[in-house]
């Protein structure tokens, strides 16, 4: 997103969110959600945050930060056995779901993994160049 200009990551695109912006702060707001869930944390407010409090690409940087930062801790303290445990919780119309925890780690990568595609297909539309990078290629930039 630092690549193109801010106008362009925040009009109407028609969709699955209105903007580019809003699909991605969308993905981590999901993860966030998730990862807090997981971790015994509050959701509050997540979801309330307006996507337009996103300014700028350094607002949504510092917020995947902050998420990657939770996500990291949970998952360090994170066990095999921990893994398997069942979590239980509550969704909008009260009723009780039940998932592994691994399940809902699987969901989270399949949310980011949609939401991604989603972003990279309006790349394309726009005739930007769509960024890539691999997972692996990801993970040694970051062990530096």
């Amino acid at each position: 997103m630092a690549e193109i200009p801010w106008k362009t990551v925040t009009e109407n695109v028609g969709a699955s969110f209105d903007s580019i912006r809003d699909i991605f702060v969308h993905s981590l707001q999901a993860e966030h959600f998730w990862i807090r869930r997981l971790s015994g944390k509050s959701t509050e407010g997540i979801y309330g945050a307006p996507y337009e409090k996103y300014v700028d690409v350094n607002s949504v940087r510092e917020y995947a930060d902050k998420v990657e930062a939770e996500t990291n801790e949970y998952l360090s303290k994170l066990t095999d056995q921990g893994l398997r445990s069942v979590f239980e919780y509550k969704v909008r119309d009260g009723s009780v779901k039940r998932n592994e925890t691994e399940d809902i780690l699987m969901h989270i990568i399949e949310e980011e993994i949609h939401h991604r595609g989603e972003i990279l297909c309006i790349y394309w539309q726009h005739e930007i160049e769509a960024p890539y990078i691999s997972y692996t290629q990801y993970k040694l930039q970051t062990m530096h």
